[in-house]
């Protein structure tokens, strides 16, 4: 049983006192974030408001400190965004990233690179873990560097379309890189943090391309791409690896690229040694680039089956793809669903929804089960590669198949079941895509005319429209006079509308507010008589 800790219930004013007075005291915050010993709100609080005061304050130094406690326990952010919306996190960090002042006592350089790269490294984890568009990172002007970052700072360009500066602190970083000069603070002086972090696929481009055209020797190009692990630099790798993930993509067999890029790439991912602070930054680098890399090194293995030197970086990338909370498919897990027999992808659902299932009627049961090997990607995988109108058909047969085997308590469960995934919100809500929801509300309008060729198709799908509609009612609390959702004996959700209905039935509660959600019409049409009977 969870309980407080010795010193009792915190107070989030009294935490940001704390650390204000000693930063160190943030990163014990971040390590009890994840006790879950009921000061969690609090902490998350606190957190929320020292990160917003330090980017209104400039204060980058100790800002940088936060940024690598968090960047080093990144599952701490889910917990914090269960206390604020992950845009709310990140606004303050990308203004700040956007309107980047240099403080007057700045003598070196170098820290100027480190405290924005750690504050941009941060912003990257927590868009790619929750999976944000540039929409959710607040108001951004054409010229903002956040939003160019993301949107093609993975992009290299020509030459011959960098303006005569950026042609300069091209040639600067080439020759610091890969000859004597080296990365001096001269260097970083003329080129400011934003600016090299946009450049960096354009300097990965030119020096693999150099490399190839034998101007630049390979032993000189991964010694220089080893500067790049350097703390201050090292999150520029985020643009660099997703730039090589690209250009992986473009081998064929035979390809003499492929000798420049995989041993480049090897140096960049499987380093011989690290410092701490680098090993930190370089696991949340790879979480970031994880996805992309792993399904061009697949590509690349395929397209080149005597290399050798593919699997290490593979396997290496393996523990960080972990790591992520991101909705997207891993190419390996994409096949394994393809793969399942006669219809791939709708077999594979079929197959998770019927486990889904299983442990709900085994739990039912009294009996203790083991929790199926569920993911929501696969129904957004489903969604994304067949339609939302093929995976609906799914869900449907998979309900006609509980209803005609007269499985009655089975089709109640997977009632609840389908409705859940149904409402599942959408990861990108902007998204022009239809939505299970969608299709099943469009089905439900012309469900008359299904009526007349499937009369078992169209009640079903009335029905599931109605539970949908009722749920998210629900959910919305301000629909109907106050709805309470309870779980009722028979593990089925239970909606009890305020305003007198008493029934623990759900189709008996969605009979009752046809009217109010604009459905008496449709019913007391032709075949309304059907639906109302159905239940």
């Amino acid at each position: 049983m969870q309980s407080l800790p010795a010193s009792g219930k915190y107070v989030k004013d009294e935490l940001v006192a704390q650390c204000t007075a000693n930063p160190a005291r943030f990163e014990e915050l971040v390590g009890e974030l994840e006790n879950m010993e009921g000061n969690a709100e609090e902490i998350a609080g606190a957190l929320i408001e020292i990160i917003t005061t330090l980017c209104s304050n400039n204060d980058t130094m100790t800002l940088k400190y936060i940024c690598n406690c968090i960047v080093r326990k990144p599952a701490t952010l889910d917990t914090l965004t269960l206390f604020c919306s992950p845009p709310t996190l990140l606004q303050p960090m990308c203004q700040l990233l956007d309107q980047w002042q240099e403080h007057e006592d700045q003598v070196e350089n170098q820290p100027v690179y480190d405290e924005f790269g750690s504050v941009l490294l941060l912003v990257s984890t927590i868009r790619h873990r929750f999976d944000l568009d540039l929409t959710d990172l607040g108001a951004l002007g054409s010229g903002s560097f956040v939003a160019r970052y993301f949107g093609s700072a993975c992009d290299s360009r020509g030459v011959d379309v960098l303006t005569a500066h950026e042609n300069e602190l091209l040639g600067g970083w080439i020759r610091g890189l890969f000859e004597t000069e080296g990365i001096n603070d001269e260097l970083m002086s003329t080129c400011k943090p934003a600016e090299f972090h946009l450049l960096v696929a354009t300097l990965f481009d030119q020096s693999v391309k150099a490399c190839q055209a034998r101007v630049l020797a390979l032993d000189t190009l991964t010694g220089g791409f080893e500067y790049l692990l350097e703390p201050f630099l090292l999150p520029s790798l985020t643009a660099g690896l997703t730039w090589f993930a690209q250009k992986l993509w473009e081998t064929k067999d035979p390809s003499p690229s492929i000798d420049t890029l995989i041993p480049a790439l090897s140096t960049l991912i499987r380093p011989s040694s690290m410092s701490s602070d680098s090993a930190a930054m370089h696991s949340a680098v790879l979480a970031i680039v994880a996805g992309p890399l792993e399904e061009a090194l697949t590509h690349a293995q395929r397209a080149h089956k005597l290399r050798v030197d593919i699997s290490p970086l593979l396997e290496t990338l393996s523990s960080h793809m972990q790591q992520n909370n991101r909705d997207s498919k891993a190419y390996s897990e994409l096949e394994t669903w393809a793969a399942a027999p006669r219809m791939g992808l709708q077999t594979a659902l079929s197959n998770s929804i019927n486990g889904l299932l299983l442990w709900c009627l085994t739990e039912s049961s009294g009996a203790t089960g083991s929790p199926p090997n569920y993911t929501h990607r696969l129904v957004r995988g489903c969604v994304q590669l067949l339609g939302a109108r093929a995976t609906l058909k799914v869900l449907v047969d998979e309900l006609l198949n509980q209803i005609s085997a007269g499985q009655e308590q089975s089709v109640d469960y997977l009632f609840d079941i389908i409705v859940s995934l149904v409402v599942a919100p959408q990861p990108n809500a902007t998204s022009p895509r239809l939505t299970l929801k969608d299709v099943l509300r469009t089905q439900s309008q012309e469900a008359n005319e299904l009526l007349k060729t499937d009369a078992d198709r169209a009640r079903v799908i009335v029905r599931l429209d109605r539970r949908v509609e009722i749920f998210s009612a629900a959910s919305a609390h301000d629909v109907g006079g106050g709805m309470a959702m309870e779980v009722g004996d028979g593990g089925g959700m239970v909606l009890n509308k305020a305003e007198g209905i008493t029934t623990t039935d759900l189709d008996d509660v969605l009979k009752h507010t046809n009217e109010r959600f604009g459905r008496g019409d449709f019913l007391g049409g032709a075949g309304g008589d059907g639906f109302m009977a159905m239940g």
